[in-house]
């Protein structure tokens, strides 16, 4: 198992997207598909959004997120660990818990269920684990952590390399 990629730190626009750049050029290197490549900048900049949208909406700037890329044969395991509000932690449990049981017939449906939504706060919350889902194919792993200061996700996504 060999790094891609590491970052802890907080996530700012400007850091969000010098890691977006750090990355393109780092697909490169593992692997000449283009889908491929795509794939992962896709993957990992619906991972940052995700989290920096939620630091910007909680006011949770100062805080460290870390994120890892590991390469295994024919798969990518994205490590994420990040801070949620203890109010949010139920909620995120049930919406990974729900996206995570449904095949890809539903999770398309659900998808396109949260865009047709009027309300476009409730319409994106948790589009991005939906499409992290979809491009994966695989179940988000996660984990719940109480520290000192404050609750922790970890969560794992898991992208097949292999060319389909």
């Amino acid at each position: 198992m060999n790094y891609l990629f590491s970052y802890s730190g907080p996530v700012s626009f400007k850091i969000k997207r010098q890691l977006l750049r750090n990355i393109k050029s780092g697909t490169e290197a593992v692997t000449k598909s283009t889908l491929i490549q795509k794939r992962i900048r896709y993957v990992f900049d619906e991972i940052l959004s995700n989290v920096y949208d939620y630091y910007k909406e909680h006011n949770f700037s100062n805080e460290t997120t870390s994120i890892d890329g590991y390469l295994k044969p024919n798969e990518l395991e994205f490590v994420l660990s990040s801070t949620v509000s203890e109010t949010d932690k139920e909620s995120l449990k049930n919406h990974l818990d729900h996206i995570n049981a449904l095949d890809e017939g539903g999770l398309k449906t659900l998808y396109k269920k949260r865009l047709d939504e009027k309300n476009n706060e409730r319409a994106n919350a948790g589009i991005g684990l939906i499409s992290i889902r979809l491009k994966t194919g695989n179940p988000i792993h996660y984990e719940f952590k109480k520290t000192t200061l404050a609750d922790t996700v970890l969560l794992k996504i898991v992208l097949n390399l292999s060319d389909e």
